[in-house]
């Protein structure tokens, strides 16, 4: 039964990267520039790539048998298909079409196929972090977001700190509930890697259909109240690009992390082979 359900997995998944391949190349099927179509579908497709990646045991993979690492590592897939999602919608990404293409859209591929590559990391097998410590702190890292989206209607001009301190919170809570103690460093990058990522969308979301009213001051320049409201809004996500980068450095250090041990445990499961030989 075990070998059907595994089949049955299997086959589930490649019908969603077809499904995520397909979509993308509807979506972008009448660019007004090409090359930015064939650098969004790259971004799927790396994604889809990490994925099916994380199936075998090279380091990210294959996921833990509980069933709250199969919801981790699910959370983590559907942020980075909602990252994808606004790639392909243009949030957060300003400049021409040519400045997408060739720097915005790659360097984002990057950051969202570290992201992705972290949560399977945190929840491969023998990864250190139990189950439990995983749920916390990708709760406690969406609750982060939570309490950010709910602040921005409130504080439009400081919610921009409040999102590193929610961040910290969130990072420093889930090493506190977490046990053993050693996994608790883990358990507060993964907080801060899911805080981090969720706010920068809510950020992207919120700033991109929110009223003007919402829009912190960007400073002087437009002559006009109507040309200074768009600046306000272009340019309202530009300091969540940082949480985005502090996300992204504790996304390296897990999957360093994962990879360095995946490696020790093949050096030293090489002797053992070879005296069985």
């Amino acid at each position: 039964m075990r070998t059907v359900w595994r089949v049955a997995g299997v086959a589930v998944h490649l019908l969603l990267v077809v499904a995520a391949m397909v979509g993308v190349l509807v979506a972008t099927a009448h660019p007004a520039y090409p090359p930015l179509r064939v650098a969004l579908v790259v971004l799927v497709g790396v994604l889809c790539a990490v994925t099916l990646f994380a199936r075998f045991p090279l380091g990210l993979g294959p996921v833990a048998e509980s069933a709250i690492a199969r919801v981790v590592r699910s959370v983590g897939v559907a942020l980075a298909g909602a990252g994808a999602t606004g790639a392909v919608l243009g949030l957060a990404q300003g400049g021409s079409s040519f400045e997408r293409a060739s720097t915005g859209v790659p360097l984002y591929t990057v950051v969202l196929a570290a992201y992705l590559g972290a949560f399977l990391a945190v929840t491969r097998r023998d990864s250190g972090l139990p189950p439990r410590g995983a749920l916390i702190s990708v709760g406690l890292g969406l609750l982060a977001a939570g309490l950010f989206a709910a602040a921005v209607p409130a504080l439009p001009p400081a919610v921009r700190w409040l999102a590193f301190l929610l961040i910290a919170a969130a990072g420093a809570g889930a090493a506190r509930l977490t046990r053993p103690a050693e996994s608790r460093p883990t358990a507060a990058l993964l907080a801060a890697i899911t805080a981090c990522q969720a706010i920068f969308f809510a950020a992207a979301v919120l700033y991109q259909y929110g009223p003007d009213a919402w829009m912190p001051y960007a400073g002087p320049g437009p002559l006009t109240p109507q040309a200074q409201l768009e600046q306000n809004r272009a340019e309202a996500i530009d300091p969540y690009v940082g949480v985005l980068f502090i996300g992204l450095l504790a996304a390296i250090v897990l999957i360093g992390a994962a990879l360095s041990e995946w490696r020790r445990a093949r050096t030293a499961a090489a002797p053992t082979a070879l005296r069985a030989v």
